[in-house]
């Protein structure tokens, strides 16, 4: 990795910035990340730390793509820029019809507008239907670290995270197994459930248990010979050695150990 222009205690401070958002977003308009890379799903939640749900208005994002490769302990190249950028550009092409609260619909991009200086830093500004999604936040939200989001690098890891930390509060989620499907959009992928519980249940904890402030687990009841319900287990950690050991695995794939 190229030389850092932050001191470590900067990038852990990037790191630990809250990532706050409605959790109508997360739970019911989650269709809007599943056509997202992984690279383009961390530069959603990064854009979002940005964001504080208290402001009025929607405002421009500073977007420092020196300070992302840093924060994502990726090498500060051309190369890794040009995939930023391109990631950028993927984002800003993207749109979406979804459907609002009055049930009118409302084609919906993540960004609007995109605007590179030549420092190496983009001002971003996000979608106005995004809005009620991210500032004026009083109920019905979900915040965590955005370093338990960059940890995440599995295919699934980060949608179910943010779905379990969104019931955190409830300590559980209980789901239908065709209703789990549709949310995490797996579409014809996984029709068995043994594939289903290696390939996205279990693949997507073992990583959330190691990187992440969650501890879950999970049972399943059956209909018949078939699974038909998982429900989902959901503490925050709090066990002195369990953040611990956290913050060390965290700090080790981020590259600030």
């Amino acid at each position: 990795m190229g030389k850092k222009t932050r001191s470590k205690s900067q990038i852990i401070e990037a790191q630990s910035a809250l990532v706050v958002q409605s959790n109508d977003l997360i739970r019911n308009v989650r269709t809007l990340r599943y056509g997202l890379t992984t690279q383009q799903q961390r530069i959603v939640v990064y854009l979002i730390s940005k964001v504080c749900k208290d402001d009025k208005e929607l405002k421009r994002v500073k977007f420092n793509i020196s300070e992302y490769c840093e924060i994502c302990n990726l090498k500060k190249s051309g190369p890794e820029f040009d995939r930023i950028k391109e990631s950028l550009k993927g984002l800003r092409d993207k749109s979406y019809w979804i459907k609002n609260e009055e049930g009118d619909e409302i084609l919906f991009a993540w960004i609007d507008t995109l605007i590179m200086r030549k420092n190496k830093t983009v001002e971003v500004i996000l979608s106005e239907a995004l809005r009620p999604h991210l500032i004026e936040l009083s109920r019905n939200f979900t915040a965590y670290e955005l370093c338990n989001a960059l940890c995440l690098r599995r295919r699934y890891s980060l949608r179910l995270y943010e779905l379990l930390k969104s019931y955190l509060w409830l300590g559980k989620w209980e789901v239908n197994i065709n209703d789990f499907r549709e949310t995490m959009h797996l579409q014809d992928r996984y029709p068995m459930y043994k594939e289903l519980k290696r390939c996205v249940i279990d693949e997507s904890l073992d990583e959330i248990e190691k990187y992440t402030d969650l501890k879950v687990s999970y049972t399943t009841t059956r209909k018949g010979r078939n699974i038909d319900t998982i429900c989902f287990h959901i503490e925050e950690k709090k066990n002195v050695q369990m953040v611990l050991d956290v913050i060390f695995s965290q700090n080790e794939r981020l590259g600030t150990s």
